[in-house]
């Protein structure tokens, strides 16, 4: 038995042994009844209800990271690197006093990703930042990064951009990593509801505006956009590169139930390529 659980277990008999009341409420909650020859259910399934009870959960402590970050030497950052995805994957499942929740999940996704990237960039350059800052922009010639400080002040987007770009990372996982962090920052300033709102609120102005739209998921059908039209002059002046037209994609993205699955990929994908890079 793992033996932190080992230890909640004695500390809970122990109490019920010196408070008869105690003892007593627990086994209601645990809807334990004594049997007549006095035998309590088998350990183990005792065990399995004080668990469920106490709302403990060691299984998520006790397995290994699902990303493998053995790669990174360095104890702390390789500590908080499987901290940040064990925490991840209690809001997909809503263990240990959490409850499922997909920005959570994207939030400490993202912690994983920005922490993976300039561990990159720090290793690849040996902490110079001019020698960084020419390498992000080798790859992304795009990057505003000149007046950065340090590692940190330049962008997620910026690394992350250059990264895919030099190990010619497919664009679904580009706009995964991207949208983490749109999600991230768009969390703090909307409530589930809120979002519904917005979402539905884009979507019918895209309608309005005689914009093609998916039936299934309401992405803009770009393919039937003709040059000349009133819908297309539209996309390209009033919606392509807005703000809300931004948000609402991330909204639609969202709400694609297998996000869970892809932002694990994604994570692995760039895990796997930094490990691969700094072994070579």
């Amino acid at each position: 038995m793992d033996e932190k659980l080992k230890s909640t277990l004695d500390k809970v008999i122990r109490l019920t042994q010196q408070n008869d009341e105690f003892g007593t409420e627990l086994r209601k909650a645990l809807q334990i009844k004594p049997s007549a020859s006095g035998v309590n259910n088998s350990n183990d399934t005792r065990l399995k209800h004080i668990e469920s009870y106490l709302g403990l959960d060691y299984y998520v402590d006790g397995q290994p990271s699902l990303i493998d970050y053995s790669f990174v030497p360095e104890a702390e950052i390789r500590a908080q690197l499987i901290s940040d995805n064990r925490e991840m994957m209690r809001y997909r499942y809503g263990t240990r006093y959490h409850a499922i929740n997909f920005v959570e999940y994207c939030r400490y996704a993202h912690l994983q990703v920005e922490m993976l990237l300039n561990y990159f960039y720090d290793r690849l350059e040996l902490g110079d930042l001019e020698a960084i800052k020419a390498h992000i922009t080798r790859h992304n010639k795009n990057a505003q990064i000149t007046d950065a400080k340090s590692l940190s002040a330049i962008s997620y987007n910026s690394k992350l951009w250059s990264f895919c770009d030099e190990f010619s990372i497919d664009i679904k996982y580009k706009i995964c990593l991207d949208n983490i962090r749109e999600v991230r920052n768009q969390s703090s300033h909307r409530s589930p509801s809120g979002e519904e709102r917005t979402m539905e609120e884009s979507r019918k102005k895209l309608i309005n505006m005689g914009i093609p739209l998916h039936p299934k998921d309401g992405y803009v059908l770009t393919a039937k956009l003709k040059e000349g039209t009133n819908a297309f002059n539209l996309y390209n002046s009033m919606v392509k590169n807005t703000d809300w037209y931004k948000e609402y994609k991330v909204l639609i993205w969202m709400a694609q139930k297998e996000q869970y699955d892809n932002i694990m990929e994604s994570i692995k994908l760039i895990s796997s390529t930094i490990k691969q890079s700094l072994i070579n």
